[in-house]
């Protein structure tokens, strides 16, 4: 995730600073000893941000990761958060949620809603925010001593359905939901509408869009109707002719009524 973000804040492109063209090597040593450099040379305001978020990004890379590598990081990105509302400061906002909610020995996830639903309700359409948006319903999903039933922390998180603004987003928040149903034995026909709508999204890589064809299938078949069951059954099997599931499919192709 870290090296994800590596290439879209700069690694990937003509003209990237070292640091990040490091980074994006998997080279966090030698990425830490550029960003420090940057830092330290006479430039605008804009390249010494850029320098110092680099550097927080590559103290989260580096492994082994020490309390120290995490406090210190937590340190830049506090500072570049309410510094400004440019793409640093978004990105050092989903930093800190992340390592509340990830990187400290004691996971802090009130910390980490906090700072998602800030960034969320600040720059909600930012590739920041968006990415924060199923960070945080995860968070919803899957609460920390919570009194509420899954049932309710499924219809919360449905809630920030309406906030993702991206198709790859609304995709994923899709896919946890379901999964969140399953997770919780909820009826499975409660899953439905997510994996349809996550299908026709069409942002699922080819793994994720394999094993959701054959759920709807099943989903379909187990809540009566047949005739979706078999034209998803059908879909996986043209599309996906190596998948080791093609025997099993067939055989419930040939099942259904």
């Amino acid at each position: 995730m870290i090296f994800a973000w590596a290439n879209l804040a700069g690694g990937a492109e003509p003209g990237a600073t070292s640091g990040w063209q490091a980074l994006a090597r998997l080279k966090t040593d030698e990425a830490l000893r550029e960003f420090r450099a940057e830092a330290e040379k006479p430039a605008s305001d804009a390249a010494k941000r850029d320098a110092e978020f680099g550097r927080g990004v590559s103290l989260l890379a580096k492994q082994p990761m020490t309390t120290e590598q995490v406090e210190e990081a937590w340190t830049i990105f506090n500072g570049l958060a309410d510094s400004g509302t440019d793409e640093v400061a978004q990105g050092a906002r989903y930093f800190l949620g992340r390592i509340a909610q990830h990187h400290r020995e004691q996971p802090n996830l009130a910390e980490a809603a906090k700072q998602f639903r800030r960034l969320l309700s600040e720059q909600e359409s930012s590739i920041w925010a968006q990415t924060a948006l199923s960070r945080l319903v995860l968070l919803e999903l899957y609460p920390e001593r919570s009194a509420a039933s899954p049932g309710q922390c499924v219809a919360t998180a449905r809630k920030l359905l309406a906030q993702a603004r991206l198709p790859v987003a609304q995709s994923e928040l899709h896919l946890v939901i379901a999964d969140a149903i399953f997770y919780y034995r909820l009826p499975v026909g409660e899953a439905l509408p997510d994996l349809l709508a996550a299908e026709k999204l069409r942002q699922l890589d080819a793994p994720t869009r394999a094993d959701v064809l054959v759920q709807i299938a099943e989903v379909s078949a187990l809540t009566g109707d047949p005739a979706q069951a078999r034209k998803f059954y059908e879909t996986f099997l043209a599309e996906f002719p190596l998948d080791q599931r093609q025997y099993m499919v067939k055989q419930k192709l040939a099942g259904l009524k």
